[in-house]
């Protein structure tokens, strides 16, 4: 394996794992932050909220990067490149799915008050 096929194949993973793991330090992140938020009015949960949103897209614009790249390669490749294809797919899917839970966590962290315990 070289170089160019193990950085490619990070690209591929970067692209798939970015999603869910924002959303997951997003859960937990707004979790531990709510008790803080009651005692004293702050947006903090909020802009954590949007940066990981922003990085769960961006995982979402490597996988579509990755797509764009890998249309070619299903040319050139003796092995179709599907399942490199499929993952990139994967990722996009997946990337946009956990954006939306993320901007869904961030409006209902705005509209309820967190001392309503």
């Amino acid at each position: 394996m070289t170089d160019t096929e193990r950085h490619t194949k990070l690209l591929y993973w970067t692209g798939v794992a970015l999603g869910p793991l924002a959303w997951g330090i997003n859960l937990q992140g707004i979790y531990t932050l709510a008790h803080f938020s009651c005692e004293s009015t702050r947006f903090s949960g909020a802009i954590m909220s949007a940066v990981l949103a922003g990085i769960a897209l961006a995982g979402t614009a490597i996988s579509a990067r990755a797509v764009r790249r890998g249309a070619g390669a299903e040319w050139s490749d003796a092995h179709g490149g599907g399942p490199r294809t499929f993952m990139a797919w994967l990722g996009v899917g997946s990337g946009v799915l956990f954006a939306l839970v993320i901007a869904d966590q961030l409006a209902a962290s705005l509209l309820i008050s967190p001392c309503l315990r």
